[in-house]
This record gives C-alpha cells, sequence and structure tokens, in this order.
C-alpha cells in the first residue's frame, strides 16, 4: 500500500465525528469543560481523530485499541477520580501509568506516554505558562476496547508511517552532517530529529506526518531539562543534577557542532527548537532491526503506550509483512483496561532524565529494586581519613612520611591500573590538608588543566621500571605551561603524596550484584596499608601454580574472585582494583566498612531534607501532586537515600560482625600461647538472646563470650535484616573467620 497523504481537507472533519473516536470515557469535570469550551475542545479532538484516521488509511491497524485522556488535576469530585483510577490494570500498577516516557541512547527503544498541550512552543510562552501547567495535567494512554487474548497483534504500524534514521541521513543537512564527520553525542538521536525539523520547517502541514507533528506536544515542561530553577532545587544533593546539566550542555554544543559547518540548520531550528527535538526523540524512538539493518524509529501510536513491569506487551519489526507490530503477552488484556509497554528495568534517575517520570514503588516482582546511587571514590577519601587517624608512625611518634608516600605510590599504580589514558570520570589534584570539592581545602580541577592533567593520569597507569609513578607524574607536569598545572606541581614537590588523584564512579543498588562487589573491591583497595597493597598488586601479574605468595590456593582464589577452573591455568591475568573480591584480612575489612559508612554518611549530609521528610512529604498529595515535577523530584532522591541508608546500616552492621570475629581469633591466639586459656569457649551456648537496636543494627554483646555463631542466628531470624547484608556477613565474613581459625590451628598443629 503506498503511502496516503491527508491534505488540508482532512482538516474540516466535524467535532461530533472526532468526538466519537476520541473522547470515549470523559470525567464528570471534562464534560462540564467542553459544554464551556466547545470550539477549542473539537479542535484538540479533531487533531487526535485526524492522527488515527491518518494511520488507518495508510495501513496501520489497531482495531481492539483506543486513546483516551486521563483528567489528572485535583478535584473532590469522587466520580472523576474513580475514572481515572479505573484505567489502571488489575495488579493495581497505577503507579506505573506515566507520561512522556522512552529509551535513553544506552537502551533499546521503547513506547512512551503521551501528554497533551495545546501551548504555544516559543520559549517566551512555556515561561509563561510554567507555573500553571508541568506536563502532568492531561494525558492519555491506550486502551482495550475488548478482551485481548494472549499472542494477539493488536497493533500493526507500516513502515510507510515510521521515522528512521536513514531517512533523517537523506536530508540535506543530515547529508552535510555524514560528509563532515562531526562528533555528536547521540548520532542517531540526532539524524531523526533532524527529520523532525526539517520536515516540519519545510513541509508543515503539507508533510505526509503532519498528523503525527500535531499530536507531539509542544513544550516538554515534565523533562528535567526544562524544569525551573525551583524544582530543580527539589533534587539538592542528587549527582542528577550534574547529569541534567550535562545533558543540557551536550544538546547545546550538538547545536553549535551543526551551526559552526551548516549555518543554515538556524533557519531550519532555534536552540529551543533543538532542545524540544532531542527529548521527544529521546523519550519515543524504538531501536529496531529492518530488514537485517540495525536503525532507530519514531513510531506513531505504539509511542503512546505507558510503562508497566512487568511487561504484559512485546514488539518487533516484522519483515514479512513490513510493519511495527506489538503483541500481547500473558494471560491478555481485559476489556477497558491500559494497554502497557515496558520501558525495562531502570533505576528511577533514568526514568526521570530521559522519559520524564519517576515510579512511585520501583520494584521487580521478585523484590529487587533497580534504584541506584553513585559513589565516587578516590585516594582523597583515605587522604582525609589517615589525616583523622594516622596509622604509619616511626619510632620518634613523628610521621613515617616515607613509608606513607610508598603505599601512597603503590595504591595509585593499582588503582590506576588497567586505565589506559585513565578513561575516568574526573581528576582531583591533591594538596594541603584537603583536595578539589573535598571541602577541606584548595584544589584544581580537572577542567582547569586541559589534557596535560589526562597525561599526567597516563603517566600514573604505566609506569616506568626505572622510575616510581609519582617520580612520572611530577616529570609529566613538569612539561606542561598552564599556570595553574605549575602552581600546583610546585606546591606538591614539598608534599608527601603524589599530586594526581583520579577518582571512580561506581552506581549501587540494593543488591549484592557485580557493581556491588566491584564497589567493595575499591574499598578494599584503599583501605590498604603497605603490606596488604604489596600483597594484592604482586608486580602487576598473578601467577598460578605456587607462584602466589599466599599460604593456599584456595585463599588465592577468593582474595581475586577467581573460579578454580581458572585458578589451575597457566595464564597470568592482570589484576585491578576491580579484582579484590574477597576480604583481604580483618584489619583491612573493618577499614573498608569505616570508610564505606563515612562515603554514605557524607553523601546523606548533602541533602536539605531526610528520609523521614521525603516520606511525610509524599504523603501529601496537595503539595506533591501525582505525576508532577515536585512529585518526581521527591521520589528520585528519596530513593537515593533508601539506598544510602541500606549501605550505611550494612557497614555497620559489618564492622560489630568483624568485631566479634576479631575477639574470637584474638581468643585463639591467646589460647596458643598460655594453655590456661584453653578453657575459653569462642561463643555461648546458653540460648542467650541478641539485641538489636532501633536502626537494626546488631547491639554489643553484653558479655563477650556471645559469638559469631549467634549474631549470625539472630540476623537469619530477624525478617528485617536484609538478604545482602546477611548472606555477606555469613558467607564473607564466615570464610574469613574460619580461614583465621584453621591458620591459627596449622600453627597449633606445627608447634
Amino acid at each position: 500500500m503506498h503511502p496516503v497523504h491527508l491534505g488540508n481537507h482532512i482538516y474540516t472533519m466535524s467535532s461530533k465525528s472526532s468526538n466519537q473516536q476520541q473522547r470515549l470515557l470523559p470525567t464528570t469535570s471534562s464534560l462540564q469543560h467542553n459544554q464551556e469550551n466547545n470550539s477549542s475542545t473539537s479542535i484538540e479532538d479533531d487533531k487526535f481523530a485526524i492522527f488515527e484516521r491518518w494511520l488507518r488509511i495508510n495501513g496501520a491497524q489497531f482495531p481492539m485499541l483506543e486513546l483516551r485522556e486521563y483528567d489528572t488535576s485535583p478535584t473532590t469530585d469522587t466520580t472523576a477520580n474513580d475514572a481515572v483510577n479505573n484505567f489502571s490494570t488489575s495488579e493495581e500498577n497505577v503507579s506505573e501509568e506515566k507520561k512522556d516516557s522512552g529509551p535513553d541512547s544506552e537502551s533499546k527503544g521503547v513506547a512512551s506516554l503521551h501528554i497533551t498541550d495545546t501551548t504555544n512552543s516559543s520559549s517566551s510562552t512555556q515561561s509563561k505558562s510554567v507555573e500553571e501547567d508541568d506536563g502532568s495535567k492531561e494525558m492519555r494512554g491506550v486502551h482495550a476496547t475488548q478482551y485481548i487474548p494472549p499472542q494477539t497483534k493488536c497493533v500493526s504500524i507500516p513502515k510507510s508511517c515510521l521515522i528512521t534514521v536513514e531517512m533523517g541521513q537523506s536530508t540535506p543537512i543530515g547529508r552535510q552532517i555524514l560528509l563532515s564527520d562531526l562528533e555528536l553525542d547521540a548520532p542517531k538521536h540526532i539524524y531523526l530529529m533532524i527529520y523532525l525539523l526539517y520536515d516540519k520547517k519545510v513541509n508543515g502541514n503539507k508533510s505526509f506526518y503532519a498528523p503525527y507533528y500535531n499530536i507531539l506536544p509542544t513544550t516538554l515542561r515534565n523533562m528535567p531539562i526544562f524544569w525551573t530553577e525551583e524544582e530543580l532545587s527539589l533534587l539538592k544533593g542528587s549527582h542528577i543534577l550534574n547529569q541534567i546539566n550535562d545533558r543540557i550542555t551536550a544538546i547545546n554544543e550538538d547545536y553549535e557542532n551543526i551551526l559552526s559547518v551548516i549555518p543554515e540548520f538556524s533557519n531550519i531550528a532555534t536552540i529551543q527548537e533543538f532542545q524540544w527535538a532531542r527529548m521527544i526523540v529521546c523519550s519515543r524512538n524504538f531501536g529496531l532491526l529492518i530488514n537485517g539493518v540495525r536503525t532507530s524509529a519514531l513510531v506513531p501510536y505504539s509511542d503512546m503506550l505507558n510503562h508497566l513491569r512487568p511487561r504484559e506487551t512485546k514488539w518487533t519489526f516484522d519483515d514479512n509483512t513490513q510493519c511495527f507490530t506489538i503483541t500481547t503477552l500473558g494471560k491478555g488484556i481485559k476489556a477497558g483496561s491500559q494497554v502497557y509497554d515496558s520501558y525495562g528495568q531502570k533505576c528511577n534517575h533514568r526514568f526521570l532524565l530521559n522519559y520524564g517520570f519517576c515510579v512511585e514503588n520501583n520494584i521487580e516482582i521478585d523484590g529487587f529494586c533497580p534504584n541506584e546511587v553513585p559513589f565516587e571514590l578516590g585516594l582523597d577519601l583515605v587522604n582525609r581519613r589517615n589525616r583523622r587517624d594516622r596509622e604509619v608512625v616511626d619510632k620518634d611518634g613523628e610521621d613515617d612520611r616515607d613509608a606513607e608516600r610508598e603505599c601512597w605510590e603503590k595504591k595509585i599504580a593499582f588503582w590506576c591500573r588497567g586505565d589506559p589514558g585513565m578513561g575516568l570520570s574526573s581528576y582531583h589534584y591533591l594538596y594541603g590538608e584537603g583536595a578539589a570539592g573535598s571541602g577541606g581545602g584548595e584544589g584544581v580541577s580537572a577542567s582547569s588543566s586541559g589534557e596535560g592533567l589526562q597525561s599526567a593520569a597516563a603517566a600514573t597507569a604505566t609506569p616506568t621500571s626505572s622510575s616510581s609513578p609519582s617520580t612520572n607524574i611530577m616529570q609529566t607536569m613538569a612539561s606542561m605551561t598552564d599556570a595553574s598545572t605549575t602552581a600546583a606541581l610546585t606546591e606538591a614537590r614539598r608534599l608527601a603524596h603524589p599530586i594526581i588523584c583520579p577518582l571512580k564512579r561506581i552506581r549501587v543498588c540494593v543488591s549484592n550484584n557485580e557493581n556491588t562487589r566491584i564497589l567493595f573491591s575499591m574499598l578494599r583497595v584503599l583501605s590498604c596499608n603497605l603490606a596488604e597493597i604489596n600483597r594484592i598488586s604482586l608486580g602487576g601479574r598473578l601467577i598460578s601454580n605456587g607462584g602466589l605468595p599466599l599460604t593456599t590456593t584456595t585463599a588465592a582464589q577468593r582474595l581475586f574472585g577467581i573460579p578454580a577452573s581458572v585458578s589451575g591455568s597457566s595464564t597470568s591475568s592482570l589484576r585491578t582494583c576491580r579484582d579484590i573480591r574477597y576480604p583481604i584480612n580483618l584489619r583491612n575489612e573493618r577499614k573498608a566498612m569505616e570508610l564505606l559508612l563515612d562515603i554514605t554518611a557524607c553523601s546523606l549530609s548533602k541533602y536539605p531534607t531526610s528520609l523521614a521528610q521525603d516520606n511525610a512529604d509524599l504523603d501529601d498529595e496537595i503539595a506533591y501532586p501525582k505525576y508532577s515535577n515536585r512529585r518526581n523530584a521527591k521520589l528520585q532522591v528519596r530513593g537515593e537515600k533508601e539506598v544510602l541508608h541500606h549501605f550505611s546500616l550494612w557497614a555497620r552492621t559489618s564492622m560489630h560482625v568483624i568485631d566479634i570475629i576479631s575477639h574470637e581469633v584474638e581468643i585463639e591466639k591467646n589460647m596458643l600461647v598460655n594453655s590456661s586459656l584453653s578453657s575459653m569457649v569462642r561463643s555461648a551456648s546458653d540460648g542467650r538472646s541478641v539485641e538489636v537496636d532501633t536502626n537494626g543494627v546488631i547491639a554489643p554483646p553484653q558479655n563477650e563470650e556471645l559469638g559469631y555463631d549467634y549474631l549470625i542466628q539472630a540476623m537469619e531470624d530477624d525478617d528485617d535484616c536484609h538478604t545482602t547484608i546477611l548472606r555477606y556477613c555469613s558467607d564473607v565474613l564466615g570464610a574469613v573467620r574460619r580461614d583465621e581459625l584453621n591458620r591459627i590451628a596449622a600453627q597449633n598443629v606445627v608447634g
């Protein structure tokens, strides 16, 4: 079927006809509003009726579906509220019903929820109405008009109605961008944006896609890059503020880069229109495989499905029919129920940044919560801590600067190992009592020293055999010419620590997943003393079959997280700060937990409100209405704080368990030295209970004979003890305990 263009005559459809197709279940309040504003409502309804008719004429099929509009404005009309609530599924996932969402550049394309917005797209109009509408007042979704069985194709959109990356590349602007070889932040998004902006500007209402363009929201107030200062202030303390700024910078840089090679592009789109197009594409594109070519596309109608987990539909491009299709899963969809798409298992920060919403209860069916928080780790953290609690002291009671410097240099080398050119998120110079951005003293950020700083970092990552890491850094920095680097170098020559401190960022959630294991590995490296860093460095290589200066093969496997099948291989492998998957020893593990506690406390202190206050605020749906930007901001920071409190509890509980294990180990050592202590036992056996304080942390035992086994049993009996903490204390720390006790027992046999 050839595409059919809807001419201007289609736009004269009567409001009666469009109302029959579009406004199927209006609320009581909206019915009254329609009577008072029949003219404007007819125009609004007409454009959606025209849109659906355009699709059907060109071969699209969705016979069992209809679009519905939701009135989410605050009202005391219970009839209206019930109508909105009845749009939810039987699983009562109302909180998943959100607006303008879609995939970011890192994920597969998914459908989005549609917001209707009839305001003018100019920046002046948007700012004028900002206090009145944040995009949450009028939303639409797709509903079933009848029962839809499972494995039913409920949507079919022909390829002729899709807008693809290749179409953007074929425009005059797209071809010039291809020839210019510009480096763009999100190339696929850019070409979709180019087609959208070029076609709208050049062809206007004569465009084949005009009916689709006309139903797109003209403002995207729900997207954080368009939030007001007051709304952004609700995110204070969150790393997402940096991500929002980075997103704005990336979009603006893409615009300026295009103008640098195609100045006439300014006649196609202003920077405001370019930003709008970027977020339209970001929130609506699908990643598809069309006729063997991987591409991205805007898919009219399909991008209006709202988000729900677990998924109840799946989508694909059918090469046989040359159509984009959506198929039902599971038990099918009841008549009147909303038809959802799943945008994937994501942290709320990704939902908010790329889709413009947060999920109220972002928990999977198995209880897993994908909400994350970023931890930034670097040697400046240890620098600040060691200045409070100096560990290396010489016999005269003065700082052993040489030993401390040697430890620091070896940590730097190991910390940077495996990162060619570093490729890290940021760098800080350390000098004086503080570090850049640490609040403890002055510093120079990476942005002020440009590529020279990365060269210095590269020198750290690949030290030569003839010079120490710090020598390489200083030699590299000495060749730089910018004044700030020279000043930092001059200051650094008289200090005990190397100059550069790379930061590594790791995102973690409430789970013992790969990222959590990497976090703990990095904490162990940062907490090493000289003997421990020597032990894990091993000259940069891990050599099997007796080459390890460790007591047992099992210990080596645990220390480096190596499967048994690999440890027996003759292949040697490079170890990095990500690979210390087993505690080095009790001292180091406790220091690592202390560092984790410091990091979580520091992160929590950056928020102006507590977790308890956030929960109280979210209970107030007048001050923080459903789907509003204010509420989404609260949901975002609350999720981060929940993760931080979890890791704080993990650290405090672990420190207590490590203290108990250390006490038992000391008892065993004393029994070995003094036979008179042989009657001492490692744990109590009289059935006494273990007290847990109000924070869920096991309280210190009243009797020192209360041992590890009782602690673990108490944690297992406590329904509020999270399984990640229990498994760490039971499995990981339990293995360390067994190794320590076995080592002492072996020494006793030898003696």
